[in-house]
Order: structure tokens, then C-alpha cells, then sequence
């Protein structure tokens, strides 16, 4: 009688219950896996902010001067409009006309090249830009502008 009572009882085995803890392992793993990819991104979220601001002031001014002008010469860190402003970038900064318009630019490269639409040639001017206080923390940029052409 006690034979067939030890039987019937129900439980969790050895086997059970290394399964159990098997699959609780992988859920916490990729849960763990989730959050870490979350909060990475929402970290580079937040931070980008703090720089959009310089970015924007470049644009402020050196999207009316594209505009207005149809010609420039262009070098890796100088642009001259013809009969305009200049732009140059040094001492981590970007200056137009000798006024500074934008700090914290850990690199800035400028380059021209001629775009062909139909008959119309559009000279564009690329600028590729990193912004930031160090290598560590810093938001890239790289915006073509194309200059007056009619």
C-alpha cells in the first residue's frame, strides 16, 4: 500500500527542474540583452541634443549664403564665396568673415563637385562635419548644399 502511494504522488524531478532553470537562463539572457540595447540608444538619444545647437547655428548662416551666391572655392577647411563671405574652420571652431558661428567641431571638411540635372549643372558643396567635446562624445553631420544656379 505505501508502494503505490509513493507513486502516485506528483513532483518536480532532477530533470524538471535543470530544464526550468535552463530556460529562466536564457529569458534573463535576452532580457538582459533588451535592456542593454535600450539604454545604449537612449544614452546616444539624450546626449545628441547638446551639439544640434551648433550645427544649427552653421546652417543658420551658411544656408542663406549658398543661396545667394553661385560660385565658391572650396578647400578642405576654407570656403570663398566669390564677392562673399569666407568660411574657415580652425582651433575647433568655424568662423565666418572672422566671427566665430560655431564651437566644439572636433573635424569639419568641405569639398565642391558639379551635379548634372537634364542641362543644368549645380555646383553643391558637401560639408562633413563631427561635433563634440572628445572623441567620446560626439555626433556626426555630413550635408550637401547646392549653390544658387539660376
Amino acid at each position: 500500500m505505501c508502494k503505490n502511494k509513493v507513486k502516485s504522488e506528483k513532483g518536480i524531478t532532477i530533470t524538471s527542474l535543470v530544464i526550468y532553470m535552463f530556460i529562466l537562463i536564457i529569458v534573463i539572457g535576452i532580457l538582459t540583452t533588451i535592456s542593454t540595447f535600450f539604454y545604449t540608444n537612449i544614452g546616444e538619444v539624450v546626449d545628441t541634443p547638446k551639439y544640434v545647437n551648433e550645427f544649427n547655428k552653421f546652417v543658420m548662416f551658411f544656408g542663406v549664403d549658398v543661396k545667394n551666391y553661385n560660385s565658391a572655392v572650396v578647400s578642405d577647411n576654407t570656403i570663398q564665396f566669390k564677392e562673399g563671405p569666407t568660411y574657415i574652420y580652425q582651433n575647433n571652431g568655424i568662423y565666418r568673415n572672422d566671427m566665430l558661428i560655431a564651437k566644439d567641431i572636433i573635424s569639419c571638411k568641405f569639398e565642391l563637385f558639379q551635379y548634372s540635372v537634364n542641362t543644368v549643372n549645380k555646383n553643391i558643396i558637401n560639408v562633413d562635419m563631427k561635433i563634440g567635446k572628445n572623441q567620446d562624445d560626439f555626433m556626426t553631420e555630413n550635408v550637401d548644399f547646392t549653390l544658387k544656379y539660376w
